[in-house]
């Protein structure tokens, strides 16, 4: 039968076609490498990572090889969701995302092209020979960036492995996983399972290799080998020491972890109120790991510590023994003149052999109940030493924060307890007792007219003169306070009051010194005198009896002689609290 080809081409379409080429060649099984709709050519790879080179094979499967053929490459637009024909107008059909550029010139005859940007692309194929015309077909190419499969391996009891694959580090749709014991690749898909778990006939060492796929086929990127060594059996995790660094942070000291299986450190409170999970990393971790937790109170409550070791396969977990935290504090007062220091403390019972109390890294006392007070007495509170308190749990030992104590203005020394006060030259002299501890200095503090204290000066010894005295006082208040060594302010003192009589004289007209003890002397009275003179004259002027003493008056007696009876003059003078001179004369009868 003789067909009319060009009769015939006017009604084949891209499925005619396809289904002519299916009875023209029948033999023929189209690959993933094969183009359509018509399968006129194929790559030798149509997924990889960038660069990712494409080589065009059997270009013109039922046309002429010789013919007009060309390619456009970098095409992302899918020809199958093309709304015109691209058989008919494939210019319509095509796209390299760049607006500027005419698609026109981006045909080539070249039958190899390297793709250096991860996307999707559609090769375009233009064969103009055709026996019944010019033919359009395409092949999608991935291309993926080259990221090395990330994934972790664990090895399990009796030989097992668990392998956990991380989906979200690459564009792969599937991996090729490879055991390196000579059996079968697996495949695992992204749209099941990360995990997956293979067990070893024999105990020994493999490589264990992970591929990339793209639509199921290899992407020649680097494969990503880890090494593991099978396991019999998850090992007993063991903690050495464990040591409370501040309020929120412990070091916990252990023996060195299998990196082949998984360890979790839990932390909880006696209470069970406050728990933490995490798991240690064998790498970065491998003896010892530093944990913080602001939320936690390693100073004041005790925590149960415990490492478990699991294997990913069956979550048979193996724990430590568990260690407990010490949590110790301390607290300071004056005792009199001494410093008394408390250190308390709290543990577990359960495990604990002892718990030893340091002072300055020297063992001291040493207690088996899991709470007590130790206490220490300071002369002095520069003498603070560094304390800790540590406790054994079988082989294992736990340690309390270092307490020194803070004792820098945060006690209150004992207050003095005396004070004196003396009139001087219009100036008020205090003298009190010394401070019962070592002092830097003494503030010195004067009532007001409203009752209130200030400060009127410091003194580095136990006595302060007062040089600001106002005129009329009739009495003066004080109250002392010290700073010890270490910044720390004493009780203020009781409030000592001196009262100034001055200005008040009560000198009598007459007197009788004959010794019955009733108005022997001649005085001006009770009170504080500041330069103080009394004159006594006869009645020819001559002065008989002079005197700066206040207290001392006249008893009526010249050069060791009764003076005669009759009348005397007298002159009195002293100066008031505002240093102003008062003078005072009068005349006075003795009287035998």
């Amino acid at each position: 039968m003789n067909i009319d080809s060009k009769a015939l081409s006017k009604f084949i379409t891209p499925i005619g076609v396809l289904i002519l080429l299916l009875f023209v060649f029948p033999n023929r099984s189209f690959s993933q490498n094969s183009s359509l709709p018509n399968g006129n050519f194929e790559a030798d790879e149509i997924s990889g990572c960038a660069p990712f080179t494409v080589n065009i094979v059997n270009e013109a499967i039922g046309g002429n090889p010789g013919g007009s053929i060309s390619y456009f490459y970098d095409n992302i637009l899918d020809p199958s969701t093309c709304s015109t024909d691209y058989q008919s107008n494939p210019g319509a059909c095509v796209d390299d995302g760049d607006p500027n550029d005419d698609q026109a010139n981006d045909y080539i005859g070249s039958k190899t092209f390297t793709y250096n940007t991860p996307g999707t692309y559609y090769i375009i194929q233009l064969n103009g020979t055709q026996p019944n015309g010019s033919k359009v077909s395409y092949l999608k190419v991935t291309v993926i960036e080259t990221i090395e499969p990330t994934y972790n391996v664990f090895a399990c009891a009796n030989n097992e492995v668990f392998i956990e694959l991380v989906f979200n580090q690459d564009s792969y749709d599937s991996y090729a996983v490879d055991f390196g014991d000579g059996g079968p690749t697996q495949t695992v898909d992204k749209a099941g399972s990360n995990e997956l778990t293979y067990t070893y006939g024999v105990a020994g060492d493999y490589d264990i290799s992970v591929q990339g796929l793209a639509s199921g086929n290899p992407t020649n990127c680097s494969e990503n080998i880890k090494s593991i060594s099978t396991l019999d059996s998850s090992p007993t995790p063991v903690i050495n020491s464990l040591e409370v660094l501040d309020a929120t942070m412990v070091d916990i000291n252990y023996e060195s972890l299998d990196s082949r299986i998984v360890h979790t450190l839990t932390i909880e409170s006696e209470d069970g109120s406050q728990t933490d999970v995490i798991t240690l990393d064998p790498n970065t971790n491998p003896r010892d790991f530093t944990y913080t937790n602001r939320n936690f109170d390693f100073i004041n409550t005790v925590y149960a510590v415990k490492i478990e070791s699991a294997d990913r396969c069956n979550a048979n977990a193996v724990p430590s023994e568990t260690i407990y935290s010490v949590a110790a504090q301390s607290s300071a007062a004056y005792v009199n003149s001494d410093i008394q220091i408390d250190f308390d403390f709290a543990s577990n019972t359960n495990g604990l052999t002892q718990i030893q109390f340091y002072e300055n890294n020297s063992p001291q006392e040493t207690f088996t109940t899991s709470l007590g007070t130790v206490q220490r007495l300071l002369s002095n509170c520069t003498l603070v030493e560094n304390y800790y308190f540590e406790a054994t749990f079988g082989t294992a030992t736990s340690k309390s924060v270092i307490i020194i104590p803070d004792l820098s203005g945060t006690l209150s020394p004992p207050a003095i307890q005396n004070m004196e006060g003396e009139l001087v030259n219009a100036t008020f002299k205090l003298d009190f007792d010394e401070a019962p501890v070592n002092a830097a200095s003494y503030s010195i503090y004067k009532k007001n007219p409203d009752d209130t204290f200030s400060a009127i000066g410091t003194s580095t010894t136990s006595d302060f003169t007062d040089t600001n005295l106002r005129s009329g006082q009739l009495e003066l208040c004080y109250t002392v306070a010290y700073e010890d060594d270490c910044g720390n302010i004493s009780e203020m003192s009781s409030e000592f009051c001196f009262p100034l009589s001055i200005g008040t004289i009560r000198l009598p007209n007459a007197f009788t010194p004959n010794g019955d003890g009733k108005n022997d002397t001649f005085t001006v009275g009770d009170g504080i005198f500041v330069n103080f003179q009394m004159q006594i004259f006869d009645r020819w002027g001559n002065l008989i009896f002079n005197t700066t003493n206040p207290n001392i008056g006249w008893d009526g007696n010249y050069n060791g002689t009764p003076a005669s009876i009759g009348g005397y003059a007298y002159r009195v003078s002293f100066q008031d609290a505002g240093n102003t001179t008062i003078q005072q004369t009068g005349t006075l009868v003795l009287i035998r």
